[in-house]
């Protein structure tokens, strides 16, 4: 096979990919009835992302759920922000018929998402004693959510380590912990395959507008085995959205737009399969994101498929101004402007990679004729 006839194959194959992945990635269904649930949250609303569905799911079984917050939402529990945010939490879970013997708060210092973790190990010891003690009181059978390996938040990665170390610590074999995705900048075909060409799509101008706002960049898992879900149902999303809603003080339409439509959960097996996939392995970080394999090689066939269409159109110019100097002309004028959209500071990894790519695919086929 010709060099060509290779580049000329891999935008097709890369679709099948991405659609072959898409298939098996396919979240199976939680069966059986509801359990008891304890949801641990990093900050108000993030409980709603992580397991919004399933409380619902519970409650109108008649389960207890109950939600623990590590920290308070703010940068100190008396700041008006952490009050609000408690009172918007309370008012959520009150909506679902939950008690207040039901809702725990932590009260850790709440950071940015990038930053640099303040708590010190005694805030983590005490915070391992409180979630061991929450572990402790659940009936055998319970399930415990925590945020999956990966999140891109520095304090969900550290309720993760803490709620995995305190598990440990319990000794408790007879509780079932799911882990699930709220936002990371992790980038795999096989893990996430709709993320993965949303990615590719807002690179696109124009089309970026299609998914902008409801796009699924934020969520989904780095890596590991298929998720589960909850059996499809209109009014327990209708009314997971109302629970998002309730976050007024974090934009809950905001949140409605960006996580309303997506709760999976995965097994984590122990504590020390938990805490050994932190942090994900397989990826590079490239273009602001952690990107794996499979993903920088769809980055390089929309690059190729790019480039493609863009020689095509420079022979349709050809074709009807002619091969003179105007058409070359015409030509080297588009390419040179998609060079420059190409070159400016803040433009996203993908689109630089989409306008290069046209500008080289569109005067490749006159340099080819020197």
């Amino acid at each position: 096979m010709n060099p060509g006839m290779a580049a000329a194959l891999l935008p097709p194959l890369a679709l099948l990919a991405i659609v072959v992945a898409t298939v098996l990635r396919r979240p199976r269904i939680l069966s059986g009835e509801a359990k008891p649930a304890l949801i641990l949250a990093a900050h108000p609303d993030d409980c709603v992302i992580l397991a919004g569905a399933y409380a619902i799911f519970a409650r109108a079984a008649g389960k207890r759920v109950q939600v623990a917050y590590l920290t308070c939402g703010a940068a100190s529990a008396t700041l008006p922000r952490a009050v609000i945010r408690r009172q918007e939490a309370l008012a959520v879970w009150r909506g679902l018929g939950m008690s207040r013997e039901d809702i725990s708060f932590f009260d850790l210092p709440e950071h940015a998402v990038s930053a640099v973790s303040s708590w010190t190990d005694a805030d983590r010891a005490r915070a391992r004693a409180w979630i061991c003690e929450l572990l402790r009181q659940l009936p055998d059978g319970a399930l415990v959510f925590l945020p999956a390996a990966g999140e891109a938040h520095v304090d969900h990665r550290g309720l993760r380590r803490i709620a995995l170390e305190a598990w440990a610590a319990s000794g408790l074999g007879q509780l079932s912990f799911l882990e699930g995705p709220e936002y990371n900048d992790y980038l795999s075909v096989l893990q996430s395959p709709g993320k993965v060409l949303a990615f590719l799509v807002t690179g696109i101008p124009g089309l970026s507008r299609l998914v902008r706002g409801r796009r699924p960049c934020w969520t989904g898992f780095a890596q590991g085995g298929p998720s589960w879900t909850l059996p499809p149902s209109e009014e327990r999303l209708e009314q997971r959205r109302d629970l998002l809603r309730g976050f007024v003080s974090e934009d809950g339409g905001l949140l409605v737009r960006l996580f309303g439509d997506f709760e999976r959960y995965r097994p984590v097996p122990s504590p020390e399969a938990g805490l050994s996939a932190e942090p994900p392995r397989g990826y590079l970080s490239l273009g602001g994101r952690r990107r794996g394999v499979s993903a920088i090689l769809s980055l390089i066939v929309m690059g190729e498929l790019a480039s493609l269409l863009a020689a095509m159109a420079a022979r349709f110019v050809t074709l009807a101004v002619g091969s003179g100097m105007l058409g070359r002309a015409a030509i080297a004028g588009a390419a040179a402007c998609a060079v420059a959209l190409g070159l400016r500071r803040r433009v996203m990894l993908d689109s630089r990679v989409l306008y290069l790519a046209l500008a080289i695919g569109a005067v490749l086929p006159f340099l080819d004729r020197r």
